[in-house]
Formats: C-alpha cells, sequence, structure tokens
C-alpha cells in the first residue's frame, strides 16, 4: 500500500472516531513518523504499521466514540422515521406532532454535536462544493413552496390533467423528500469526516423532508374544512415557522 493511500485511509478512519482536532493532531504525528522511518530505514515499507482502521481504533477513545455513535443515531433516525412517514403516506392524528418532535430532534442534536468547540477555529476555509449545494437545496424549498401554494390556493397545473394533479403533486414530494434525505446524509458524513459547515445540508434536508410529510399530510386529509375564508392560515404559519426554523439553524450552522 503506498503511503498517500494509506494515509488517506488512516485520516477517514481517525476523523471518523475522533473529533477534528484530535484528528489531525494525530495524523500530523503520524505524517512526521512515517518521514522519519523512510528517511532512517530504507527498507521500511507502510505495511509495517499496521492496517489503517486498526490503529485508528487503539488511538481513539472508545467511550467519546461511542458518543458520536449515539449523536449519529439519533440524527439517522430522525432522518430515517420522516423517510419513512413520506413515503407510507398514510397519517394518523398524532404524525404531524411526531415529524414536528423527530425535526426539532434532529435539528438540535446536529446543532449541539457540530457547534465548534474552544479549541476548534470558527472562521476555518468554508468548504468547497458546499456552496451549490446549499443553493441546490434552496431551490427544492422553493419547489415545495410552489406545491404549497397551488394546494392553498387550490389552482390546477395547466400542462397536467385535473384528474392527476394529486398524483402529480404527491410524486414530487417523494422525490423532493427522498433527495433531501439524500443530500442530507452525506451532508452529515461530511461534517464528521471533514468540515462542521457540511452539517447545513443535514438540517436544511430534515427540514425539507419534514415539510413534504406536512405537505403530503394536507393532501392526503380526509377531514379538512376549507368551507371557512382563511381556512388556510393556520397551515401556512405551520409551514411558514417549520422552514424558518430550518433556515435559522441552518444558517447558524454555516457561521
Amino acid at each position: 500500500m503506498e503511503q498517500t493511500v494509506y494515509l488517506k485511509k488512516f485520516s477517514h478512519a481517525l476523523h471518523w472516531r475522533l473529533p477534528k482536532s484530535e484528528a489531525e493532531d494525530i495524523l500530523a504525528d503520524y505524517n512526521d513518523l512515517l518521514s522519519q522511518h523512510l528517511k532512517d530505514d530504507p527498507d521500511f515499507t507502510i505495511e509495517k504499521i499496521g492496517d489503517p482502521f486498526q490503529a485508528a481504533r487503539m488511538l481513539s477513545d472508545a467511550k467519546a466514540y461511542h458518543r458520536w455513535l449515539a449523536a449519529f443515531g439519533v440524527m439517522a433516525f430522525c432522518l430515517l422515521v420522516c423517510e419513512f412517514l413520506l413515503l407510507r403516506s398514510r397519517f394518523s392524528v398524532l404524525s404531524g406532532a411526531v415529524a414536528h418532535i423527530l425535526y426539532l430532534a434532529g435539528a438540535a442534536a446536529a446543532l449541539g454535536w457540530f457547534f465548534p468547540r474552544r479549541r476548534e477555529n470558527r472562521r476555518s476555509p468554508f468548504p468547497k462544493g458546499l456552496l451549490p449545494l446549499v443553493l441546490g437545496m434552496l431551490a427544492l424549498g422553493a419547489a415545495v413552496g410552489a406545491i404549497i401554494f397551488l394546494c392553498i390556493t387550490q389552482t390546477t397545473w395547466d400542462l397536467i390533467p385535473a384528474a392527476l394533479n394529486g398524483r402529480a403533486a404527491r410524486w414530487a414530494l417523494w422525490l423532493i423528500g427522498t433527495g433531501a434525505s439524500v443530500v442530507a446524509v452525506f451532508g452529515l458524513i461530511q461534517a464528521r469526516l471533514s468540515n462542521r459547515r457540511w452539517c447545513s445540508l443535514y438540517i436544511m434536508g430534515l427540514t425539507l423532508l419534514t415539510e413534504c410529510v406536512l405537505v403530503l399530510m394536507l393532501l392526503t386529509s380526509m377531514s379538512l374544512d376549507t368551507s371557512s375564508l382563511h381556512w388556510w392560515m393556520p397551515y401556512l404559519l405551520d409551514f411558514s415557522l417549520t422552514g424558518g426554523v430550518g433556515l435559522a439553524a441552518a444558517g447558524v450552522s454555516l457561521c
């Protein structure tokens, strides 16, 4: 195994098991150690150090790593259950409350875990590739907003037959919500491995997924009373608060 390949695997293993500051310190020490061995011993091979994942496991604190796994499990669980609610599309009276609780729990866990510690530099370089993904998530949010507008105003889509409007909206919500879930998982992993600011993608993805669940609940509600002139106000307030809290939390995570 070449030194660059070994160090790359070792770096990923370290950053997954340790906080970034500790992982960087150990990685720097290993770089110096390898350079010294290669200089002093012409016959030295990288295999003598051992497996990179095993080395990372031995250098990490098991309790701290288990805490990270617990936090990761909570954030992944919130995302997974919301995705299940979206794809199942069968809602009970408590489904809305469950979606809100999972949303708040996941966002709070992400902010709490990835909030910069004292040893970390809050002014670290902005991650490359993050901005286009953030803009893409905002575009998906705008698409969900358009679906909400069409639902509230009961406007039909001219390009789609009236009988297929509901099905088109459902498929659009499924695709947007599932795409947001994939991006959220990617952001969560990147936040651990490279830069904490990537957790903004997790928060935005979870927000979009929750919005999709709430809109689909509105579309499939059998007890929706639209006789009142302003029947849509509570729903619009709910959607606005959910989106606003998500944008605010994502903004904090980008700072």
